[in-house]
Parts: C-alpha cells; sequence; structure tokens
C-alpha cells in the first residue's frame, strides 16, 4: 500500500526533518529555517554575536517592549531563525533555547515556522 502524503503535511515533515539538526555558521543559506548552536561572544540592545567552531555571525533577537535577553556571554544556546538576504550576514533569531531547556520565543514567526516553535525543541 503506497501513502500518499497532502503536499502542507509533506512540507511540514521535510521542514522539521530540516531543523532537527543544527546548520555550522559558515555554512548558512537562505533556506527558511535554520537552526544554530554556538556560544555568545557578544551581547548588544538588539541581539548577539554567536560563535561555533566555523565562524561567528550576527543574531537579532531584540524582544518586545524593549525587555533584556536573559543570556550571557560565553553561554551555549540554539537558535531557531533564517538568514536575512543581503551583504551584511545577519540571522534572525525567532526561538532561543539555553542550554537549561528554557525557550526564549523573540518574536511571531512567519507561518511556516510556528509548528516548529508548538512542537518539540530538541
Amino acid at each position: 500500500m503506497k501513502i500518499i502524503y497532502p503536499p502542507l503535511l509533506a512540507l511540514v515533515v521535510l521542514m522539521m526533518s530540516g531543523c532537527a539538526s543544527t546548520t555550522p555558521i559558515n555554512n548558512l543559506g537562505l533556506p527558511p529555517v535554520s537552526t544554530i548552536e554556538g556560544n555568545i561572544t557578544q551581547l548588544d540592545e538588539s541581539g548577539f554575536i554567536l560563535a561555533d567552531n566555523s565562524g561567528s555571525i550576527r543574531v537579532r533577537a531584540k524582544l518586545p517592549d524593549n525587555k533584556k535577553l536573559a543570556i550571557s556571554i560565553d553561554e551555549k544556546v540554539k537558535v531557531y531563525g533564517n538568514l536575512q538576504g543581503g551583504p551584511e550576514k545577519i540571522f534572525d533569531g525567532y526561538v532561543i533555547k539555553k542550554s537549561t531547556g528554557e525557550q526564549i520565543i523573540v518574536s511571531n514567526p512567519t507561518p511556516h515556522f510556528g509548528f516548529i516553535i508548538q512542537s518539540a525543541f530538541k
């Protein structure tokens, strides 16, 4: 018996499998959603710099109402988001997962990303 998935379900399955592992910062491209992981090397009011063994990138992660992110330098985090196009490499972070398991939802992600937030963040 052959199972045929509806196109939307197949897309969600592909996206979830694509987000199950992290992407080295140097290998980031312009897919709709990526996961990066590394240590925070610098903080500022609009985000932070994240570094792994392949490089570093600016992560835009500004909370609403000018709330401060509860993260610190040298902390290891995973970030779900997407790379912005243009000459500057900036990663828009939607969800930050700390090593303690705490998740910080930075902003309302695009609709294709909402399903991933509601499912387990591994």
